[in-house]
């Protein structure tokens, strides 16, 4: 929808001089919004040079569904989107592969939190700056930081919104400087950024038929194995053996439920079992020859490509490789891939012949660990969960995945000792049956409370409030394939303890993950969010071990102190002596002289009873 040139408008002006990439057909004024920008009064971000050279788009925000009025010839090139082709439309189709987004849609391919803090940011008319997975035509994902802009009218109203982006994984230098407030002064003039043509991730060379012996076939019945050919293999006699390997290798692969592919040094599919129809939504033939960075995240690109690398001169190494891919519908998803170096000495060829699984991940939103906390259900607990709560990860039978270290101080069991072990091997006998079936709910994706008890070292049975959460389905949806277990200590004194006391971080309330570092559509890479996360406890390590040096540095200050005031002698009131002795209350009650005179009128009174005795 262009902007008609016979509509006056402040910001829009009629001039008959055309520059190239500075006016539109219907005579849009971009240099009379370049220059608002620039100065604009009171800015709230830093965003650097800025020129026709950048990429970024305008949006009307007085229309209906803020429709694109112009979009810069380096957003062309950046996105592989036309002028023409976006012209009139919202801004949104950038969040999805096949650039179909609905409004006000649960976005399945980029972060719904960025979004919405976006949206609000534009709604209240304010300045703003986020990264979020954006999609080029075709499909190729890409980490853009989105600059966004208003633009007043004459009567101080949000006319226009300027959206400048970069491409983080392409440009990463782009970035200039952080800022205080978290935003980042970035160089948006992108003179020399490459073109984008859609379908590049595509191997130019066709596939060798050297990886064409087993064909990769869609899932269909007529080409799966019938069970009379299993039967006549598992019966064969062992003739012509060559073959017969090769029917075995085939039937392997073909009813396996991971994803068998073989990948070039290049990272090009060289071949996909059928089962990548089940896991990835793609059919065969569709990832045969493309790139894997097509599908991958485009925070994970770098990594899995620098592992691919490497793989490629330790051929006596199993490689595994985890990170993030995009399914044909559903959106992104953890996979692990694991497998080795594949050299043909004789053709001197290189592949990885690799073996993928969905990888499931912690996802348990805040509100139900807080609701769960304060179910009137949950007897009286410890205000320090550091020490009276531990975590778990367990499966749906009641088997220890992964534990926290506290759980030696509740039920004295380690950490390492409980993992690999069944919860039923420490509940008490009447508890197991109503523990089998909390994990049977759980399976269901129910959030279960339980009062039971657990067997520690010495075999005592201590009382414990266990809640059962679905590991990886959250929200009812999906079914969950562990569980993750709150174990808290209960106790009846209520004197020392105090009611439920939720261990959440208070700044994160309703839908938001309690894991967000674990979430498919959040734009960094695993290895980075592993990074901060150790920086983060090393920081706190340091801090805790400050305050316990003050604490105990105050409790010697404060014993030193409590000595002094008890070295006073009862008698005298004297508080230095060269030696304190005993009185008649306590030990080191008299000082040096008043003790000798107690204990000579001690000695002397002995000697009076015992002469009256002896009259």
């Amino acid at each position: 929808m262009d902007i008609a040139s016979d509509q006056k408008d402040p910001i829009l002006q009629n001039d008959q001089v055309s520059f190239a990439g500075l006016y539109s057909n219907s005579g849009f004024d971009m240099i009379s919004i370049l220059a608002r920008i620039l100065n604009r009064p009171n800015p709230q971000i830093n965003i650097g040079p800025i020129d026709m050279s950048c990429s970024f788009l305008v949006t009307d925000m007085r229309k209906f569904d803020c429709p694109i009025v112009y979009c810069s010839p380096n957003f062309e090139t950046l996105t592989g989107y036309r002028s023409k082709d976006i012209i009139g439309r919202n801004c949104r189709f950038l969040q999805a592969p096949d650039g179909q987004v609905t409004m006000g849609s649960r976005r399945q391919h980029t972060d719904n939190v960025a979004v919405y803090h976006l949206k609000s940011y534009l709604e209240q008319g304010k300045e703003h700056q986020a990264s979020i997975i954006n999609y080029r035509k075709g499909g190729q994902p890409f980490v853009n930081l989105v600059t966004v802009i208003p633009v007043p009218d004459e009567t101080h109203q949000t006319a226009f919104l300027v959206g400048l982006q970069v491409d983080l994984v392409e440009q990463p230098n782009a970035i200039l400087e952080k800022m205080k407030d978290g935003t980042y002064c970035v160089n948006y003039q992108q003179i020399n950024i490459p073109p984008y043509i859609p379908g590049s991730g595509t191997a130019v060379d066709p596939v060798d038929d050297y990886f064409r012996e087993i064909p990769s076939l869609p899932i269909t019945a007529s080409s799966s194995i019938t069970r009379p050919e299993i039967v006549r293999l598992v019966s064969c006699d062992g003739q012509n053996e060559q073959q017969l390997q090769q029917e075995w290798n085939k039937l392997l692969i073909d009813q396996s439920v991971d994803f068998i592919h073989v990948l070039s040094l290049k990272g090009f599919f060289l071949y996909c079992s059928r089962s990548c129809s089940s896991i990835l939504e793609y059919d065969p033939e569709e990832l045969v020859g493309h790139s894997l960075s097509s599908i991958t995240h485009p925070s994970d690109i770098v990594p899995v490509m620098r592992d691919i690398k490497n793989a490629a001169s330790e051929s006596d190494r199993i490689i595994s490789f985890l990170f993030r891919i995009r399914r044909k519908y559903s959106g992104y998803m953890w996979i692990e891939c694991q497998g080795k170096l594949h050299a043909d000495q004789s053709k001197g060829r290189k592949c990885l012949i690799l073996a993928g699984r969905e990888r499931p991940v912690y996802r348990l939103p805040f509100k139900e660990v807080t609701n769960a906390n304060e179910s009137n259900f949950i007897p009286y607990h410890s205000a320090n969960p550091l020490t009276t709560e531990f975590w778990s990860k367990m499966s749906l039978e009641g088997l220890y995945l992964r534990v926290t270290s506290p759980s030696m101080d509740i039920i004295g069991h380690s950490n390492d000792g409980l993992q690999g072990s069944s919860i039923y091997r420490y509940a008490g006998d009447d508890n197991i049956p109503n523990i089998a079936r909390a994990l049977i709910s759980v399976s269901k994706g129910c959030i279960i409370n339980l009062q039971h008890t657990m067997r520690n070292q010495r075999g005592q049975y201590i009382p414990v409030t266990s809640t059962f959460y679905p590991g990886d389905a959250a929200n009812g949806i999906g079914k969950p394939t562990f569980a993750l277990v709150q174990t808290r200590l209960q106790t009846f004194d209520k004197g020392t303890y105090v009611k439920n006391v939720p261990f959440v971080d208070p700044t994160r309330t309703g839908d938001e993950n309690l894991f967000p570092e674990l979430e498919t559509v959040r734009g960094t890479s695993w290895q980075y969010e592993l990074h901060q996360l150790q920086q983060a406890n090393a920081k706190l390590r340091l801090q805790i071990e400050k305050l316990n040096k003050d604490k105990k540095n105050q409790k010697k200050k404060g014993s030193s102190s409590g000595d002094k005031q008890e070295l006073t002698c009862a008698q005298c009131h004297r508080t230095s002596s060269p030696e304190w002795r005993k009185g008649p209350n306590r030990p080191r009650e008299l000082c040096n002289g008043c003790g000798l005179k107690y204990a000579k009128s001690l000695q002397a009174n002995k000697a009076t009873t015992a002469t009256r005795t002896t009259e």
